[in-house]
């Protein structure tokens, strides 16, 4: 019986764009924290979410070398 399409497994190629996208969201949001003026609330919450966009990264290129 075949699965839904939320219970699949994702492609590599789905796998490798989201990868790809987490990045270049990271490295926007390092630059914007080494060169652009922010309030020390705004600098915290960026490196709150560059910390989840490292562990996420980390979790889909350990799922990509599962499959």
């Amino acid at each position: 019986m075949p699965r839904k399409l939320d219970e699949q497994g994702k492609s590599a190629k789905n796998l490798k764009q989201q990868i790809r996208h987490t990045k270049d969201r990271l490295q926007d949001a390092e630059f914007a924290l080494e060169h652009e003026p922010m309030s020390e609330g705004r600098r915290k919450e960026l490196e709150v979410k560059n910390e989840h966009r490292r562990k996420d990264i980390h979790a889909k290129t350990k799922e990509l070398r599962e499959e």
